[in-house]
């Protein structure tokens, strides 16, 4: 949870929350008030920002309902937000949060947690480093029951994206089976996964990478893992581990666990940013590629399956 990522973090100090469910405010004192104090609670978010002299927000509601209180929190002067991902459900609305935060001078990191996995960065390093050659494809898999387009395939998309380290040209795409209609997004914020449809798709990189996304709420086992095809060799990149083939050997590639990951090492990220001026790992104008590719792959399919050229223009 954020509440326990800011926990896990010693500099920050937990000051408010706001839910329109307010029964959860008693679950939070009783489980966090013995480490945070007796919290101030809202359920209106504007009367919060307004209130509080608050330095971070986190935005962890809906996935369609982040716009209006990421761009008032960036209006109120906030250092830094945490954004929840799905970044948006529309490319206008990344549009809107990104001009927001950059004219107020505020810092916004999207919760695209793999990024902060130690299994990530020793892929990425080893694509760099050019030990699998220069990129050739990519094959992203996600199975599973909640194999849904926006709210897990998100992680998907932003892991193809971390890998392509390109900007996204070109997708095609086709949903699962009843969903015609599916020109936007349709869904109800994440909860279920009959109203987020799954997703096979095709993403052109401008450096040449070509990249399959392949999502199956039917399939027998659950899965999410990436094969990055070089040149001269490929990466199996699963959670848990990353190997190396190439024709005549395969090896694992050790990695070291970090101190933080996930959403605490997120949190960890914003407040360096803030304090020190370094780069966010998950900036938001990469949040913005993986909305433009799945808003790409609606129009897509909705249009019979065609091309799809990005970034898309304002509308969508």
């Amino acid at each position: 949870s954020h509440l326990g990522a800011y926990h896990l973090n010693p500099q920050p100090a937990v000051v408010a929350v706001c839910d329109l469910k307010t029964e959860l405010f008693e679950t939070v004192a009783d489980t966090w008030g013995q480490e945070f104090g007796e919290l101030e609670t809202y359920t209106d978010y504007r009367a919060m920002i307004e209130r509080e002299n608050l330095d971070i927000v986190s935005v962890v509601t809906s996935d369609h309902r982040h716009t209006d209180i990421v761009v008032e929190a960036a209006n109120a002067g906030v250092k830094g937000i945490i954004c929840e991902k799905p970044f948006a459900t529309t490319v206008d609305d990344c549009t809107r949060m990104i001009e927001a935060c950059e004219a107020n001078g505020v810092l916004i990191a999207v919760d695209h947690t793999n990024r902060w996995g130690p299994h990530y960065d020793v892929a990425r390093e080893a694509i760099r480093s050019g030990s699998i050659g220069e990129v050739q494809r990519i094959v992203a898999t996600l199975g599973g029951p909640r194999a849904m387009m926006f709210r897990n395939g998100t992680h998907l998309v932003d892991g193809v994206c971390f890998f392509a380290d390109s900007e996204p040209e070109w997708v095609f795409a086709e949903l699962e089976p009843g969903c015609d209609h599916y020109d936007r997004y349709l869904g109800d914020g994440g909860r279920d996964p009959a109203t987020d449809p799954a997703v096979s798709g095709y993403v052109h990189f401008r450096n040449g990478v070509r990249a399959f996304v392949n999502a199956n709420k039917s399939q027998f086992a659950a899965s999410f893992t990436f094969q990055v095809y070089g040149e001269t060799a490929m990466l199996d990149v699963h959670n848990s581990r990353v190997i190396r083939r190439d024709r005549n050997n395969s090896e694992f590639l050790p990695f070291e666990a970090h101190l933080y990951t996930r959403i605490p090492a997120c949190v960890a990220d914003l407040i360096d940013a803030i304090e020190n001026g370094s780069d966010l790992l998950s900036p938001a104008r990469e949040a913005k590629k993986t909305v433009e590719i799945l808003v790409g792959f609606l129009q897509s399919h909705a249009r019979g399956n065609v091309r799809v050229d990005l970034p898309l223009p304002p509308g969508h």
